[in-house]
């Protein structure tokens, strides 16, 4: 069963991450910079016992979001003086050390740094880390649907702690205080629900090893953009490789798609899909690939079996990519 300070690991790291962009003109490879990685060493009876603190100097966008300058307190200035993503990745790497467990505080920076790293050409040693906010809600709220963010998870525990908030080495320490009283609440839990816990925890470990990608395309409407076969592919999260489909991408309600495949050497993959319109008009495309479990697979090939039996007069204006190739190819 599921334990914060578990028999594999000495101790815990709890990190955080502050980021900018530029959401008029983002770079698609890495739509969010880290811009300060913050974290703390938590032992096994949650007492911290360092901390880790640094600024990292921006490459893509040098100029601070308004909204991030006025949260953060930082400035264009004082980020000018920090150092490069790769030096920084590199020392808090090596101060983590090799036996701990990553802890997070909901489910966004770990991805974030994920793409950092692939950006800047750096290895990623780290397994995905425990989300302490979906920890808590499951454990204390009674659902792992139900989120609070950090400071009002404080109040709900009654912890008090004297620090700054929306700094990354403060709100890993933040969250650092929780987690004693988040341990003891797993512990209290009864087996089926924490069993349930262990389920969600497995499958969003799953989630957090996703391949994320981001595609400008040069099409105004989404029936074009499924029909372009090279654009529609799922690569395998495990290597990389060409899959093949099982399921096409199909709308599962609100312009939002998924869809089965299989890749040769690592079974089966689960995608997810959407499509935002930009300024000029087109369509950026966004995807997320991870390792399908049997109830991904057995719930994506149930809801494409309804989406079929639907009259096409009857699926307003839900697409497919099955269709949108025939309509293609019938025309051509």
């Amino acid at each position: 069963m599921f334990s914060l300070a578990n028999d594999a690991c000495r101790h815990l790291i709890v990190f955080d991450l502050e980021w900018n962009q530029n959401s008029y003109h983002p770079n698609h490879r890495m739509p969010h910079e880290i811009i300060e990685i913050g974290a703390c060493r938590v032992d096994r009876s949650y007492a911290v016992t360092d901390t880790f603190s640094r600024l990292i100097r921006p490459r893509l966008y040098t100029r601070l979001d308004k909204h991030i300058k006025q949260v953060t307190g930082m400035t264009e200035e004082e980020l000018a003086h920090g150092d490069a993503f790769a030096d920084v990745f590199a020392d808090f790497i090596h101060w983590c050390g090799e036996d701990a467990q990553l802890v997070t505080w909901g489910r966004d920076d770990f991805p974030v740094l994920r793409r950092n790293a692939a950006f800047h050409q750096t290895g990623m040693p780290f397994t995905p880390p425990i989300d302490a906010q979906l920890v808590f809600g499951g454990a204390c709220l009674g659902s792992c649907h139900q989120q609070m963010n950090l400071h009002a998870a404080m109040e709900h525990l009654h912890v008090e702690l004297d620090a700054p908030a929306h700094r990354a080495v403060y709100d890993a320490t933040c969250t650092a205080a929780l987690l004693a009283a988040i341990d003891r609440a797993v512990a209290a839990m009864a087996p089926d629900r924490r069993a349930q816990l262990d389920a969600v925890l497995r499958r969003e470990a799953r989630i957090a090893t996703s391949a994320l990608l981001s595609v400008p395309t040069k099409y105004a409407y989404q029936s074009d953009a499924l029909a372009d076969e090279r654009l529609m592919h799922i690569a395998c999260p495990a290597c990389g490789r060409r899959t093949s489909f099982d399921t096409p991408w199909f709308d599962t309600g609100r312009d939002k798609y998924a869809a089965l495949a299989r890749c040769s050497a690592h079974g089966m993959v689960y995608g997810q899909m959407h499509f935002k319109r930009v300024s000029n008009g087109l369509l950026i495309m966004h995807q997320r690939a991870y390792a399908a479990d049997e109830a991904d697979i057995a719930g994506t090939r149930e809801a494409y079996r309804l989406y079929q039996l639907l009259p096409q007069k009857k699926r307003h204006h839900r697409l497919c990519m099955a269709d949108a190739l025939a309509k293609k190819r019938g025309g051509a």
